[in-house]
């Protein structure tokens, strides 16, 4: 929620700006000029450059001493009050415009967030050059001022600047680290792994282990498994006895030849028995072949070697489980079961983590007898966890059954029995009635139930969303508006909160440029999210635009094949005249799910026979 998470105590940040020590020196400040492209709030014309005003005194290795005016005072309140009305673009100018004038590193670094908060990557960059001028030595400063320039496609010196921070450094390793933390921000990984060869190149890390594992990691980014591996190897031959390499080489080299990666990796396991995380690696992708028994060999191994890592137990009933062994799962679960519970009673409470290790086992048995027919079994399993961690939403996992049994009212009771330690559990808790009580089509009860929620935990998004969405199944849509509107103030990063209101004013025709911005929005914070591509599908088919809509449709279906996308896609296609490819497409839905709403009245509304 970022109008909290970015929420500024007016009062502290004006007793700051007295001046308290700072640990490294301050330079002058060099001004920057606004740049054009950057989020604009309203603003006055534009005026003459500003002179940095007599009341800031910059002090040699301390913050700067700011003696406060009545206009800075009133900047700073103002922006305070804009970050809690949710302006954030005018709290994050006026933020900026302070730092510049005060040459306040911490200003400046609020700045960044407060652009950061609403994706304004160049206003960030902005306020990052600022922070980089009031505090040069500052290491968090200049990463963020090249990982910004990284995000923004400013590729122009970025090279030069990564050379010389990796050859500042004392530690190549952090030094390879804070590079792929910097060049990760890039829009295009092949770019990055342009400019990461050139800064390993140009620099003291060339030919070093780190260099070649940050390579590989850049290259399997870029999706280039070839180029991954071959510096996953290369390495591998500079240090033959380094895991970490080793899993690079199993990791990446699956993708390019599974055979051979997974022999390599089996030579390195035996040659070094105790490199755990290669083995675990290794039992993982041989499971992904298909070869679950060979997986559950090589823990076996590990077991019979290393017998009192008790975890392996553990790991073991999960791949069993995992491959629908559930009786040998059953059994290696009792005898972690076994072990845990001795390690519990031998030691003082909180002493171990047997009581979390317990909530595991007994969640995994739950889930078995569940598969297995034995609801009533999987309650009892869920009762047998005593962890304060995990106690709550076992019992809310044992309401959910009864739930399920077709016992609503007993599951409702089991919930309201339950005392919450906290928010965090409270909320859990409403939202788990709030999904039987919709399960069970007592949605006026459900909201009834989330309404009360709301009124005691009144800034949780995901109540406001939850009521929204009840709502608008019973075409209450004003009261849904009014949420969901409640939600974006909250966060503004809530994707969804944006899509659903757009999706319901484009179904119903209604403002459908407004519809667009606001699912063009969630597109922008959810780019791959596949009912957002849906939802941009259906808002430019009901404004006309076709062929745009059938791209985002088809995007939306491949990633999420669907009956309601379908529903829409073919819907598309029956209007432009493709009826046979609509049918095919309705059919494929049904397939799906034959009882889904929006497809059958889809095939209602065009006469179509399911």
């Amino acid at each position: 929620m970022w109008p909290n998470r970015i929420k500024l105590a007016s009062t502290a940040l004006i007793l700051a700006l007295t001046g308290v020590a700072c640990a490294q020196p301050v330079a002058p400040l060099q001004p920057i000029a606004p740049q054009k492209n950057r989020a604009q709030a309203p603003t006055e014309p534009a005026q003459p450059p500003k002179v940095r005003p007599a009341v800031v005194t910059l002090r040699a290795g301390e913050l700067p001493h700011v003696r406060m005016t009545a206009d800075l005072l009133y900047k700073i309140l103002a922006a305070e009050i804009a970050v809690q009305r949710g302006a954030i673009a005018a709290a994050a100018n006026t933020t900026l415009e302070i730092a510049q004038e005060t040459a306040d590193p911490r200003l400046a670094k609020r700045a960044v967030e407060l652009y950061a908060a609403m994706g304004d990557v160049t206003g960030a960059l902005e306020g990052a050059q600022v922070w980089v001028n009031s505090e040069p030595q500052s290491q968090e400063a200049r990463s963020t001022q090249l990982a910004l320039s990284a995000a923004a496609g400013q590729t122009e010196g970025l090279v030069t600047a990564l050379i010389v921070e990796v050859n500042k450094s004392q530690d190549t390793t952090e030094a390879m680290a804070r590079a792929i933390g910097i060049l990760k921000r890039m829009p295009d990984p092949a770019q990055a792994l342009q400019i990461l060869e050139q800064v390993v190149s140009g620099s003291q890390a060339k030919s070093t282990l780190p260099a070649h594992m940050a390579l590989a990691d850049v290259a399997k980014a870029a999706g280039n498994y070839p180029r991954a591996l071959k510096e996953a190897q290369a390495a591998m031959a500079l240090k033959p006895s380094s895991e970490d390499a080793a899993l690079r080489v199993l990791d990446y080299g699956v993708a390019v030849d599974a055979d051979q990666a997974i022999k390599t990796a089996q030579v390195f396991a035996r040659a070094y028995p105790k490199s755990r995380q290669l083995r675990l690696m290794l039992a993982g992708k041989l499971a992904d072949q298909g070869d679950v028994q060979a997986a559950l060999t090589e823990l076996s191994l590990m077991s019979e070697q290393s017998p009192e890592d008790f975890d392996l137990l553990f790991i073991r009933a999960q791949l069993a489980y995992r491959d629908n062994r559930l009786q040998q799962a059953q059994r290696l679960l009792e005898e972690y079961v076994s072990v845990q519970s001795q390690r519990q009673a031998s030691m003082a409470s909180g002493a171990t983590d047997a009581g979390a290790a317990l909530a595991d086992a007994f969640t995994l048995l739950a889930r078995i007898a569940q598969d297995q027919g034995s609801p009533d079994r999987a309650v009892e399993f869920l009762g047998r966890i005593d962890d304060p961690g995990a106690r709550y939403s076992a019992r809310l996992r044992q309401a959910s059954i009864r739930a399920e049994q077709g016992r609503v009212d007993e599951a409702i009771r089991m919930i309201d029995a339950l005392q919450a330690a906290d928010e965090d559990e409270q909320l859990i808790g409403v939202l788990t009635m709030s999904q039987i009580l919709r399960q069970a089509k007592r949605n006026e009860q459900a909201i009834e139930r989330l309404e009360k929620a709301n009124q005691a935990l009144p800034d949780s998004v995901e109540i406001q969303y939850e009521l929204a969405m009840l709502l608008e199944q019973q075409s209450r849509f004003d009261e849904m508006e009014t949420y969901l509107r409640a939600v974006i103030a909250l966060d503004l990063g809530y994707a969804h909160a944006y899509n659903a209101l757009g999706y319901s004013l484009a179904d119903r025709g209604l403002r459908l440029g407004e519809a667009y911005e606001l699912i063009a929005r969630a597109h922008q914070i959810l780019p791959e999210d596949p009912y957002i591509l849906d939802s941009l599908g259906w808002v430019k088919f009901r404004q006309g635009e076709n062929e745009m809509a059938e791209q985002y449709l088809r995007q939306a279906y491949a990633l999420k094949p669907e009956a309601e996308i379908a529903a829409h896609l073919g819907e598309l296609l029956w209007v432009t005249g493709r009826r046979a490819a609509a049918r095919e497409i309705w059919a494929e839905g049904l397939k799906i799910d034959a009882t889904n709403a929006s497809l059958v009245k889809t095939l209602k509304r065009f006469g179509v026979e399911p």
